[in-house]
């Protein structure tokens, strides 16, 4: 095969973009078909909910495979009244980025007596992945949340080390219009490096949070999480509890996100996560 001209012009990939929003609203304190709305690369399925039941459930498919650069993924969840639990049907996967990194939008609204439960799997992340995601959350009086994230670094089955990644995670939440919560993670080639000191990763694989308002407190979410394999801190600041999580493997991480998931909202979790 001959070899390439130096002065070549860049090999222009094909790249990705998908959008998916779901809300459900209240009609006369009946559960009704959820509003929907999907395009390119996002997909939105709704697993067959029990007869009477006060909920709906939303699995998010990528169905380009996972994000690499320049890929723009988008998702809103709106919950008027009743409640909306929204997961992915598999964990996302980064992979090596060449140029700039993904692009994750998640936008996030509960309305007076209304709750979105947003738990999809852990994300995973490759040698050189590159990640920018942001999380807004709206809150009206009286709305309720359990929002949960994950990243882990590498397959462990796969022998996979993760050495380069360029990762941005910010969430923020706001209840009545009035911003309470910022959470921004940054994870670059010297934190991964340092990865044993106090202010990395210390030795984690997996690193992870659960966001509730609404019911339980860091004293529910420390009493489910005593005994699993994974270091973990809980705290409640006015109507926001945070769980914060770091463990050895990508089992351990979900285990935990789940527990502390599960004892905050008091409702079992997605499906999926059982698959």
């Amino acid at each position: 095969m001959p070899a390439r001209p130096a002065d070549a012009p860049a090999t222009l990939f094909q790249r990705s973009v998908g959008e998916a929003a779901v809300t459900v609203a209240d009609k006369g304190g009946r559960v009704t078909t959820p509003t929907v709305r999907q395009a390119g690369s996002a997909k939105l399925r709704f697993p067959r909910m029990a007869p009477g039941s006060d909920s709906v459930e939303a699995l998010i498919l990528n169905i380009s495979g996972g994000l690499v650069s320049g890929d723009r993924f988008r998702t809103e969840m709106a919950a008027e009244a009743h409640t909306l639990t929204v997961a992915t049907l598999a964990c996302e996967r980064v992979y090596r980025c060449e140029d700039g990194p993904a692009e994750v939008l998640q936008v996030v609204r509960a309305g007076e007596g209304g709750t979105v439960r947003h738990l999809p799997q852990p994300t995973i992340l490759f040698e050189g992945a590159k990640l920018r995601r942001r999380t807004l959350v709206d809150l009206a009086e009286g709305g309720g949340l359990t929002l949960c994230e994950g990243l882990v670094l590498g397959r462990a089955a796969m022998g996979e080390r993760v050495t380069t990644a360029d990762v941005r995670d910010r969430i923020e939440v706001r209840i009545a219009g009035r911003l309470v919560y910022v959470d921004a993670f940054g994870l670059t080639d010297e934190v991964i490096a340092r990865a044993s000191g106090p202010a990395a990763l210390d030795g984690a694989r997996g690193v992870g949070l659960v966001l509730h308002v609404g019911g339980g407190t860091a004293d529910t979410a420390r009493a489910a999480l005593d005994g699993a394999n994974a270091r973990w801190g809980a705290s409640t600041m006015g109507a926001l509890t945070v769980v914060r999580v770091l463990a050895p493997d990508h089992t351990s991480l979900q285990d935990a996100l789940g527990r502390a998931s599960v004892a905050l909202s008091g409702a079992p979790l997605p499906r999926a996560w059982q698959l």
